[in-house]
């Protein structure tokens, strides 16, 4: 099998990433930092290896194949990550490859725990910002184009018209592809200005806007003063990032007969956003540690913060009572709307789940009666509420056996859950609820395993089972 698609994605994906070594260069030159001139040679070579991979595909069948899709699903995450390393040795930084290589797996995958803290110089913060923006962006094209090709939509929005929206054509491809890059380019200028009218400075502003909008924020960020413009902004932000960008999208276009306001899972999302808030807020105003207003625009604040897989956190010590922090874990395990750059297993899976529960209930105490899966009043699939499933005990069973192996690094198992499930959902904060700001600390073989946990987060999981399955196919073994 040929897999020149497969050269075009990679080469499509070094094109857009080439640009980024611009605006380090940029900045390093109006800063006087001396380690400029390398992003200016680094863009160039990138731009040179984009076209090398596009030359190996030229001859492709414009049409994308499942095992194009899935190769490229997970490959693209390893490539990106190599591409993004050379900045940080060429800076002079005393450090290892293995540390390197997880501070861009983490900032790529949006998780935001980092090897390397936040004492960086100014270019290397911005080139990790960067980093974070593109692998939101990234995600959220790949969402759009390539999933569906490779696990039917998995449940992308069953409010969309899945059938005409994605196709295996390369031609029908890249028109999804730009509007996406440039809703998300959209909404980044917008946090930006958000944070400089709620009074940050340019260089911290644009710095937070790349972290938040792709819900990258976490222990790579450092942590939020308490001013409630700041607060506000950051909150507005983060539920942006949590948004099913494709469903407003074709929803403004006009390209969908749903209305937002009958959109199931944007109603459930802010129902849990403003529930889960409500809670977080009630022990403090109880036991009278902070004020009313206070404690809800806290509570408000950590709500989104984790749902969105931001994982930001305030400068001030949590005051919430300690089941909040099971209460946080538990909304970044749920995770923000398909179409977005936040991670997490998805509130509109969680709600199949739900719905597929319910229903085999009825079914047992009415078997005689035909009940089927509905998510806002239509029809979910069998095979796509089946997928669901799959995709749930999938996260179950890496979540299980990650912890144990993690669990050998010595960690309490506090730690070992938290970080196992940081991992997974690419939400930093979860590991800063158990003080682990860093990992700098970590034997290098459990820094791997949190990679490869972060990627797997990052790429849904059942992608990768796929291609394992397919290779073992291919070996003439089966399950």
């Amino acid at each position: 099998m040929h897999f020149d698609l497969f050269w075009v994605l990679m080469g499509r994906t070094t094109y857009m990433f080439a640009p980024l070594y611009l605006i380090p260069f940029a900045y390093g030159l109006i800063s006087g930092d001396p380690t400029a001139g390398s992003f200016l040679a680094l863009g160039i070579l990138t731009a040179v290896l984009g076209m090398v991979f596009g030359n190996m595909g030229r001859s492709h069948m414009r049409q994308l194949s499942i095992q194009e899709g899935m190769l490229f699903i997970v490959g693209v995450w390893f490539l990106v990550a190599l591409l993004g390393m050379f900045p940080f040795h060429l800076a002079g930084l005393h450090i290892s490859p293995v540390d390197t290589f997880f501070e861009c797996i983490s900032a790529l995958t949006t998780t935001g725990i980092t090897t390397l803290g936040t004492s960086l110089p100014p270019i290397l913060l911005l080139w990790r910002a960067l980093m974070s923006w593109f692998g939101g962006l990234i995600f959220i094209v790949i969402l759009v184009t390539v999933l569906p090709v490779v696990s039917g939509c998995f449940g992308l929005d069953f409010t969309l018209r899945q059938d005409r929206l994605f196709s295996p054509l390369w031609n029908r491809m890249t028109r999804p592809m730009r509007e996406m890059t440039f809703l998300y380019i959209v909404l980044t200028l917008m946090a930006t200005i958000i944070y400089l009218i709620a009074g940050d400075a340019i260089f911290p502003a644009i710095i937070l806007a790349l972290f938040t909008i792709s819900s990258g924020a976490g222990p790579m960020m450092n942590e939020l003063p308490m001013i409630p413009q700041l607060m506000f902004g950051s909150s507005f932000v983060a539920l942006l990032s949590a948004l099913p960008l494709l469903t407003l999208w074709q929803t403004l276009r006009r390209r969908t007969e749903t209305q937002i306001t009958e959109h199931m899972e944007l109603r459930a999302f802010f129902t849990l956003f403003l529930f889960t808030g409500t809670l977080l807020a009630i022990p403090p105003i109880l036991s009278g540690t902070l004020p009313f207003s206070e404690a809800l625009g806290q509570g408000y604040f950590y709500a989104i913060s984790f749902l969105s897989t931001n994982g930001l956190m305030l400068e001030s010590d949590m005051v919430f009572h300690p089941s909040s922090y099971l209460l946080l874990i538990l909304l970044a395990v749920v995770g923000g709307c398909m179409g977005a750059a936040a991670g997490g297993f998805r509130l509109s899976r969680v709600l199949i789940l739900v719905s597929l529960s319910w229903t085999e209930m009825l079914h047992t105490l009415h078997p005689h009666m035909v009940f089927s899966v509905r998510q806002g009043g239509r029809i979910v699939p069998l095979h796509s509420a089946g997928r669901v499933l799959v995709l749930a005990f999938f996260f179950a069973a890496v979540f299980i056996i990650s912890s144990l192996l993690i669990s050998l690094a010595g960690l309490s198992p506090i730690e070992t859950i938290t970080l196992t499930i940081a991992c997974l959902t690419t939400t930093g904060g979860i590991a800063s609820l158990a003080s682990l700001n860093s990992l700098i600390d970590l034997p290098a073989w459990t820094k791997i395993i949190c990679t490869l946990l972060m990627i797997l987060g990052r790429i849904e999981i059942f992608a990768f089972f796929l291609l394992v399955e397919s290779l073992i196919e291919k070996s003439g073994h089966k399950w």
